[in-house]
């Protein structure tokens, strides 16, 4: 369901769309998984009255890249303005794709935004798929949105990962919370991408606190009451070092 902090497109029209009212900051934090239910209880008692708003459920989504991974290497650079793209979906099951969509993560500075691309007609075995053609299938159901389907066909499925994740709002309704744990990163170019597994070595947590541009001072408020620091964390690099090691 798309809500006021993403936008979905499905023509080249909307896709180009970017305003003020677009973007959002993510402010990341990180802490131990040994206290995810620690963290789960300041929650619910911060100032802000945070309240779980769906049942836990596990995101899984698969990277795209250019042939030189220039995704990768600007955020490891901290460049500013850089883009990420992944096809996500949800469910218990990797292998399954289903009711899943082609999303845009665009950064600038410290703000963001996100383009989202329903593929409601994806309906995919990811274990039987040759990994070669999978850029050709999503494209295939993307005649809508001819900039987005030239775009992809540059780009290479780079990295496999899913993790948990909880969400909780503010009472005021302005203010997001997810918490995303027990990550696991896989190479989609292994013959069975299961056997490639990588995890984190400890264990951690992520909490991402999102908001509108105008909220900024009020946010801070929140962070406060976090035992916590700002981290810069990024799922994708933090997946690629995994599984290409230290020497990529």
């Amino acid at each position: 369901m798309a809500t006021s902090m993403e936008k979905v497109v499905s023509n080249t029209a909307k896709s180009s769309i970017l305003s003020e009212d677009n973007l959002r900051y993510e402010r990341k934090y990180i802490c131990s998984s040994a206290y995810l239910e620690d963290l789960v209880q300041n929650l619910f008692s911060n100032s802000y009255g945070f309240k779980e708003i769906f049942e836990k459920r596990r995101v899984n989504n698969v990277y795209f890249d250019d042939y030189n991974y220039n995704f990768y290497k600007q955020n490891v650079s901290g460049i500013g303005n850089r883009e990420k793209f992944r096809l996500r979906w949800y469910g218990d099951n990797f292998s399954v794709v289903d009711k899943s969509a082609i999303e845009i993560k665009k950064k600038f500075g410290e703000v963001g935004d996100k383009i989202t691309h329903r593929l409601d007609d994806l309906v995919l075995d990811i274990k039987s798929v040759n990994i070669y053609n999978l850029v050709e299938i999503i494209t295939e159901k993307i005649e809508d949105n001819l900039v987005l389907k030239n775009r992809l066909q540059q780009l290479q499925p780079t990295l496999f990962n899913s993790y948990e994740r909880r969400y909780f709002l503010s009472d005021c309704k302005k203010f997001r919370i997810t918490l995303d744990f027990h990550q696991r990163f896989y190479d989609p170019y292994y013959t069975n991408y299961v056997a490639s597994e990588r995890r984190i070595e400890d264990d951690i947590v992520v909490l991402e606190l999102k908001y509108n541009l105008n909220d900024d001072g009020e946010a801070r408020g929140i962070s406060q009451e976090f035992e916590y620091r700002v981290s810069r964390n990024s799922k994708y690099v933090q997946g690629i070092d995994l599984i290409k090691g230290l020497s990529f």
